[in-house]
This record gives C-alpha cells, sequence and structure tokens, in this order.
C-alpha cells in the first residue's frame, strides 16, 4: 500500500496550515505558564470541575474496572468514580482557584 499524489498533496497542505497558524498565533502577546495551565484564572468553578471529571476517563474505567467488577468486585467497583468525581469537584472549588 502506498500514498498517491493526491494524499500527499493534502498531507502537505495540512502540514503547512499547521505550521502557519501555529506562527501566526505564537507571534501574539507572550503569556506567562500560569496564564496557560490556569486559564488566566478566569474560569468558574463549575468548569475546572467538568473538566477534572472528563480527564480522569479513560479506557481504564471502560475496561479495566468492567472486568474488575464482573470477575472480582461486582458493582462496588462504581464507588471509586463517585468517591472520585466528589473529591474532584471538592478540589475544583477550594484547591485550584
Amino acid at each position: 500500500m502506498s500514498l498517491s499524489w493526491i494524499d500527499i498533496v493534502f498531507f502537505l497542505i495540512f502540514i503547512c496550515l499547521v505550521v502557519g497558524i501555529s506562527l501566526y498565533k505564537s507571534r501574539k502577546k507572550k503569556e506567562t505558564s500560569e496564564d496557560y495551565f490556569l486559564a488566566g484564572r478566569t474560569l468558574f468553578w463549575y468548569l475546572i470541575g467538568f473538566s477534572l471529571i472528563a480527564s480522569n476517563i479513560s479506557t481504564e474505567q471502560f475496561v479495566g474496572m468492567s472486568g474488575q467488577s464482573a470477575g472480582h468486585v461486582g458493582m462496588a467497583v462504581a464507588s471509586y468514580e463517585w468517591i472520585a468525581a466528589i473529591t474532584l469537584v471538592f478540589v475544583a472549588i477550594f484547591f485550584l482557584p
């Protein structure tokens, strides 16, 4: 299997577009790493909480925890995520902002 010329053209256009947008955006006002990681401290607590919970979901939840609940601990494995959700919202409200 090899790439045709049209595949190569689209790939090169995509790479040039990504490099162009990156160079354009990098010329804007330089911000600190704190602005980048904390969004300039302008996000609301519930958005931070939703982001933390969404980033906590991974393949482990879909495959690993399902297998663990089926073969070992049963439905008690669901308590891991309930406690994690409560803890992450608590962290988002009190520690992050």
